[in-house]
């Protein structure tokens, strides 16, 4: 064998190393860092088009958000919040790192990347009572996932989260969303991701 044809033979095995190092990166990535791609039938964009809400690119920082298509008046219902109902244990698990993966959670962990949803912890939110809601697996969660951020205080935030109706009402199972201003038909529907509220009398919806 030429020189020439053993440095062709080292070239051609690097290119094959290098391209299946580039494949295991970037599944990793899409798993656990960049938020992978949905299919427009997923249960997170069919609650979309049923509750009337579109789903579209908000920009290239934030991705896809969530837009009103009519106009909305402060304490009108606007969603909810859901998805897996995870204990602290799953959660340290599968999310934080504070403990060691069992069957279950390495299951979960397949299932995910089977179906191309991603595990970046990005969509959980903590309950009252200690459990918790994750939205990231948009076959198991409504449109409220696709909500961006927005400090609440400051104009463009004209939805808030609470896991109660009223005070003596017992924790929801899911958090709910309501307009705590007007909103107009084409604006872009953001909360703040801070602490859920106790109570949600002042934007309760009418009956």
């Amino acid at each position: 064998m030429s020189i020439i044809e053993t440095m062709f033979g080292l070239c051609t095995n690097l290119l094959v190393v290098m391209f299946l190092v580039f494949l295991a990166i970037t599944s990793v990535v899409s798993l656990h860092g960049i938020r992978p791609s949905l299919s427009s039938s997923s249960l997170a964009h069919r609650t979309a088009v049923k509750a009337g809400v579109c789903i579209k690119v908000a920009s290239k920082v934030k991705g896809l958000g969530a837009f009103a298509t009519s106009d909305l008046k402060v304490g009108d219902y606007i969603g909810e919040y859901t998805g897996e109902k995870l204990t602290r244990r799953q959660v340290q698990a599968r999310y934080w790192g504070k403990r060691e993966k069992n069957g279950q959670d390495l299951s979960w962990e397949g299932s995910r990347s089977r179906r191309g949803q991603g595990i970046t912890g990005n969509y959980v939110l903590e309950m009252k009572d200690g459990s918790f809601v994750d939205s990231e697996d948009a076959d198991l969660s409504s449109w409220c996932r696709f909500m961006n951020h927005a400090k609440e205080g400051t104009t463009p935030c004209n939805v808030k989260a609470f896991d109660r109706i009223s005070a003596g009402d017992e924790l929801l199972v899911f958090p709910q969303f309501f307009a705590i201003r007007d909103i107009e038909a084409g604006e872009e529907l953001l909360w703040d991701y801070g602490p859920l509220s106790d109570v949600a009398q002042s934007c309760k919806a009418s009956p």
